[in-house]
């Protein structure tokens, strides 16, 4: 039979063991919920689409569904990439329990266009907004997917809308502005709100006035492969004035519609423009060589078949390889 003092230590045990279960059990305080508004919007107008500034302007209308009155979201609206906005008609009613508030924005904002398939180019439009003073850990947004859209009577020049949609994001800033309760080094983060649209060009025919040029100094290119005559000097007189008419005109053709080009890079009309000018310069290179292997009135036969092989092969190469860049950038 164990002695007083091994019970006392078996009593002991038990109650350290029943200490450590009941605190294993016992769940720890929940952290506060952070606090999170229903925001969504409405396109009603999207016009001034500027490719030089990267630009485009837009009205809608934001409205958020928050717990409290004072937790109104649209009251501390910053749009991140917004050069100007202006705000109108803001209201704020009480409905059951929530608070609905809404606001007319108007503004021009930046946009990061790629038109490296222009004009068959497809650009995303982005409106993002954040809360001006409570960062993700204070308040958060929650998109309203369900309401928000555009009025499909919108109508801006060369394009279409293809879709649109809200969501939700969170941005995170490198810095903590400074703030005391961040600690040094950290990073601060932010709910941020996106509005985004898709839009399809559909301005099929500003991609034909801007590349028929380039199609006509090709056409003329190829036809100075094919002039022969008794006479040598009158077919190297046509030649080269056909050939540095051809580069004239390309020339000029591009300086007139570089102006996408030279701030966005090369778009499918200024590779169409290049390729005809690596055309138009072969031409001039393969009569330079008749004009060098002529005098051989030995070698004038292989002279012509070599000219008609490269008026094939290099036809053959500009067709197929203009075909398959704007096969890309329709599909």
């Amino acid at each position: 039979m164990p002695g007083p003092r091994a019970r006392r230590r078996a009593v002991i045990l038990l109650l350290f063991a029943m200490l450590f279960t009941a605190a294993s059990i016992i769940p720890a305080p929940a952290a506060s919920a952070v606090p999170v508004c229903r925001v969504g919007a409405y396109l009603t107008d999207l016009y001034g689409l500027d490719v030089s500034p990267r630009t485009i302007n837009a009205d809608f209308w934001l409205w958020s569904v928050c717990p409290s009155a004072g937790l109104d979201a649209t009251r501390r609206l910053e749009f991140t990439n917004a050069t100007q906005v202006t705000q109108s008609d803001r209201s704020v009613e009480k409905v059951g329990s929530a608070y609905w508030s809404q606001v007319k924005v108007s503004g021009t904002f930046r946009q990061d266009f790629n038109l490296s398939e222009y004009p068959f180019d497809k650009q995303d439009v982005r409106i993002k907004v954040e809360d001006s003073e409570l960062n993700s850990s204070q308040f958060t947004y929650a998109p309203d997917a369900a309401n928000s859209g555009y009025d499909h009577a919108i109508s801006l020049e060369g394009f279409r809308i293809r879709d649109f949609g809200v969501r939700v994001t969170t941005h995170v800033y490198r810095t903590s502005f400074g703030d005391p309760r961040i600690t040094h080094g950290q990073k601060s983060r932010y709910s941020q709100f996106v509005i985004g649209l898709g839009l399809e060009r559909v301005d099929v025919a500003g991609f034909i006035r801007q590349a028929w040029p380039a199609y006509v100094a090709f056409l003329s290119s190829l036809i100075s492969y094919w002039i022969w005559s008794s006479d040598f000097v009158t077919v190297l007189g046509s030649r080269y004035g056909i050939l540095g008419a051809s580069l004239f005109s390309v020339v000029v053709s591009m300086r007139s519609v570089s102006l996408t080009g030279t701030l966005f890079g090369v778009t499918l009309v200024d590779q169409i423009h290049l390729a005809t000018l690596a055309y138009t310069l072969v031409g001039v290179g393969c009569t330079t060589y008749i004009l060098w292997r002529w005098a051989e009135a030995g070698k004038r036969a292989s002279v012509r078949r070599t000219n008609t092989f490269v008026a094939l092969s290099t036809t053959a190469a500009y067709l197929i390889a203009n075909a398959i860049s704007i096969g890309f950038a329709i599909t």
